[in-house]
């Protein structure tokens, strides 16, 4: 898929994202393919190998950003995941095979996100859903149709679709789902009515993710994929749903909340929150404050190869246009110049 030129430069397209995530959502729960090959023997130290790697590659990722990860990411699906796939193996270690390789996939397909190739990632994210019906994961299907495929839409400006994704996530994967997979979801569905401005919708919708992310402290039996929503990031939900509902008192205490929770070595999602500080505080006419953030923001985003987080910088260096007399907004906007100058070397 990455080396075909018409899928790297290919155009995100809600509707092939309907149509795959209506095929999941009634399609059979397991496939063929989990079945084996005739190739060499896979076990279980192979895949559990495989998730070393895999996380390995994830966590710098969250670090450096993804440009600098992403084509390791990519070589180590192709050379070392897909010759598993092709091998003879259990049942068992088939199914576990390709849940693991379903997850990577779609961190494959995150990561284009972080590189601004959406068409590409909403073919990872297609496949990872292949995969996950392979290893007989209809959970692990239902996390793609929610944070994958539902974030996706969000990026790509079709909100209402990020809504049905989620919704269609949470019929899908009803039988086996759980707390925090519900709390996932309905995280997804706030943050897509947040953006068409429905705030009565997402008030409900934040409502019941939080009230399932408590439930699922009660328990401990989340898979190992939904491990990622912490408390961390349900505060950067509400963060990100108040400051597209224009309520930047809100958005600057949960992006506040979120940055105090968050590990110092996830850069990129550290920079999106402080970006959200800036952001509300202009909202709030502070630009002096406001700028003291995205200086911050800048600073950050430099760590990163992160095309995405660029693009973000760009943004909010725009909206500080009507402020340049503004003490302390010098300093950030020289400094975002220089990096945005920079970016496509990183």
């Amino acid at each position: 898929m990455e080396r075909r030129e018409f899928l790297i430069g290919s155009m995100f397209v809600p509707g092939a994202v309907s149509a795959s995530s209506r095929d999941w959502l009634i399609g059979p729960s397991f496939d063929q393919l989990a079945l084996g090959g005739g190739g060499s023997r896979v076990s279980m130290d192979n895949v559990r190998e495989v998730r070393a790697l895999g996380d390995g590659f994830e966590r710098l990722s969250h670090q450096f950003g993804a440009k600098l990860i992403r084509w390791h990411m990519v070589n180590f699906l192709q050379h070392d995941v897909a010759p598993l796939l092709r091998g003879s193996r259990t049942e068992a270690v088939g199914r576990a095979l390709f849940q693991t390789a379903a997850e990577f996939t779609a961190s494959a397909g995150y990561m284009a996100v972080d590189c601004n190739e959406l068409g590409l990632a909403g073919r990872y994210y297609t496949l990872a859903l292949r995969l996950a019906d392979a290893g007989g994961s209809r959970d692990y299907g239902a996390q793609v149709m929610a944070t994958h495929l539902g974030h996706l839409s969000l990026y790509a400006g079709y909100p209402g679709e990020a809504v049905q994704l989620a919704q269609a996530a949470r019929e899908g994967g009803r039988q086996k789902g759980t707390p925090l997979a519900a709390a996932v979801s309905w995280a997804v569905e706030a943050r897509g009515h947040a953006r068409m401005g429905d705030a009565p919708a997402c008030a409900r919708a934040l409502s019941e993710a939080e009230r399932h992310f408590h439930r699922s402290a009660a328990t401990d039996n989340a898979a190992s994929y939904l491990s990622y929503f912490k408390e961390a990031y349900l505060a950067d939900t509400f963060a990100h749903c108040f400051r597209d509902l224009q309520l930047p008192v809100k958005a600057k205490e949960h992006a506040r909340a979120a940055l105090g929770m968050l590990p110092v070595t996830h850069i990129r999602r550290r920079s999106i929150n402080t970006a959200i500080l800036a952001d509300a505080s202009l909202s709030q006419g502070e630009p002096d404050a406001a700028a003291q953030h995205a200086l911050e923001a800048v600073r950050l985003t430099r760590k990163l190869h992160s095309p995405r987080g660029f693009q973000r910088i760009a943004r909010l260096r725009k909206r500080f246009a009507p402020h340049t007399t503004v003490p302390g907004v010098a300093e950030f906007t020289r400094e975002a110049d220089v990096l945005l100058a920079n970016a496509s070397l990183r």
